[in-house]
């Protein structure tokens, strides 16, 4: 069976109203379908936060599929620019000096309030050794990477599709690329596809119509829409 998950990046906690929004407008805008929702938890959240309960909702319908990604989405203080093109100094988890604690504490407590075993995306996909070991240490239900998904001792390859940029130049060469990335699935019957919406795609009305005309054109090749989970 092929199927593709509808992912929408980098919401956090610290929205509150603005993630329910945020959900409602896509599902309308891509008429129903499952959603995951990769939520930084830069805040500490409560069981009494109606937000987490209006998700936690969500996740009993099974519509909705809530991914941790981190608690802040930035480079820690002194990160090298290796790289830098590509993470902007957003990848969490790229030097030693992450915050551990911090992540273990919200991470946990986030299943708490979910009542479930969630999944686990580094920010920009992107870690280091000791990166990776922590990620593991939390026992995830599965561990997201740019080309993979780990899940129980193994790896899916599942392609991503993605924009993430509010700049001209760089949208151009991006749409190119996630165009690409989609012939080649359909190409060669490729059976798990991430369709990648960043919270920096959403302002820009060209980029939301590309993610739409991808989403029914993986519907009418025959996919599936899915939560990420199901890809596994």
């Amino acid at each position: 069976m092929k199927k593709f998950a509808l992912c929408i990046h980098d919401l956090r906690a610290s929205d509150k109203e603005k993630i329910v929004e945020t959900i409602k407008s896509i599902r309308e805008s891509f008429k129903l379908g499952p959603i995951t929702v990769h939520i930084v938890m830069d805040v500490d959240v409560s069981e009494n936060d109606e937000t987490f309960r209006f998700l936690n909702k969500e996740i009993e319908l099974g519509l909705l599929e809530v991914v941790f990604h981190g608690v802040s989405h930035q480079c820690p203080v002194g990160t090298r620019k290796y790289f830098a093109w590509y993470h902007k100094y957003q990848a969490e988890f790229i030097s030693n000096t992450f915050q551990a604690d911090i992540n273990s504490l919200r991470y946990n407590k986030l299943n708490e309030i979910l009542h479930t075993n969630t999944g686990i995306c580094p920010p920009c996909w992107i870690a280091n050794p000791e990166g990776w070991k922590f990620i593991k240490s939390l026992s995830p239900l599965y561990i997201e990477k740019l080309l993979f998904i780990s899940f129980k001792s193994k790896r899916f390859l599942s392609l991503p599709v993605s924009l993430a940029s509010d700049k001209k130049n760089e949208l151009c060469f991006l749409k190119i690329l996630a165009s690409f990335i989609s012939t080649i699935a359909i190409l060669f019957n490729h059976k798990r596809l991430r369709l990648i919406v960043h919270t920096l795609d959403l302002s820009n009305i060209d980029s939301l119509t590309f993610f739409r005309n991808k989403y029914y054109a993986f519907i009418s090749k025959g996919f599936s829409p899915v939560l990420q989970k199901e890809l596994v």
